[in-house]
């Protein structure tokens, strides 16, 4: 009997009451679903950070066909493709020469790199809206192939252009008048510069100097990225436009997570409409419960 009379009064919570506890039990199971499916996006899982040689934990805009990370997950930039061999510094391609990448600053936009060998004649680095040079930069001028014996020069070394080894390439220490085929400016460290200037170091030695270079992609869209949860990449038919990978797919500049937002502004407008109510059945239920025989045979 008095089991029973708890068991009545247990269920005479009001109707408004239940169906906001049936709400409530919908909107998490959907944000739950909803979560679970988004973890499988492919793009998003393929984008996360990666090892490149001596390097860890690399992101947009670099990416490297060395590793089961897709182009899209990059810039379509190729000097940001990276190419990786075990315990080495990675190796990027900037106006068809190579160099080693011996740091990576992302948050500031920075690259250390350092010219591979002088076996090929140095070219000139080609500013592009991806890289430019950095404000420690210091440029030296290379002079190709040169008929006049009266330069005033330092240093000078030879190397192959165009399949051929070239006379002695010669560096210039100032303006002067010359009878070359070519000048051609090398950006160098700050530090490389003054050495070669003060005679203290040779000019092919100067040249394996590290130096840093500025790389720029979309550095705020990727940053608004982030914030949400995405992951920065680029469009699988457009590789020049910016892309953000987020776990419900890719979006245009940031993650939305519209049906998580969605239900929790439900579930608080639905919160305000029924809270009085709720407030009323509870207040009711346990003052039943209170003056219930079971409640005083349970106490005693």
């Amino acid at each position: 009997m008095d089991a029973f009379f708890f068991l009545s009064v247990s269920v005479s919570v009001s109707p408004s009451s239940l169906s906001l506890l049936f709400l409530l039990f919908l909107t998490i199971l959907h944000v739950s679903i909803a979560n679970s499916n988004n973890d499988t996006d492919t793009q998003f899982t393929s984008c996360a950070p990666f090892d490149c040689g001596n390097l860890t934990n690399i992101s947009y805009p670099f990416w490297t066909d060395h590793l089961p990370r897709p182009s899209y997950c990059g810039f379509g930039d190729e000097g940001y493709k990276l190419k990786c061999m075990p315990n080495q510094p990675p190796v990027l391609t900037l106006s068809s020469q190579e160099f080693r990448v011996l740091y990576l600053n992302a948050s500031h936009g920075l690259l250390t790199i350092q010219r591979l060998n002088l076996s090929t004649c140095p070219g000139e680095i080609s500013i592009t809206s991806a890289f430019n040079y950095s404000e420690t930069a210091e440029n030296i001028t290379l002079l190709y192939d040169c008929r006049s014996s009266g330069l005033q020069s330092n240093h000078s070394f030879n190397c192959t252009r165009n399949g051929r080894e070239t006379s002695p390439v010669t560096v210039l220490v100032k303006d002067e008048e010359n009878n070359c085929s070519e000048k051609v400016e090398i950006p160098v460290g700050a530090k490389a510069f003054d050495d070669l200037m003060n005679g203290i170091t040779a000019a092919n030695e100067t040249l394996l100097q590290p130096f840093y270079m500025e790389y720029f992609a979309y550095e705020q869209y990727c940053r608004q990225c982030m914030d949400s949860g995405g992951r920065c990449g680029s469009n699988e038919s457009l590789p020049a436009t910016f892309a953000c990978y987020c776990r419900d797919g890719p979006h245009l500049i940031q993650c939305h997570h519209v049906s998580g937002t969605l239900a929790l502004l439900f579930f608080f407008l639905l919160l305000q409409i029924h809270l009085p109510c709720l407030a009323v059945s509870c207040t009711s239920l346990f003052r039943q419960i209170s003056q219930s025989p079971l409640l005083t045979w349970m106490k005693l």
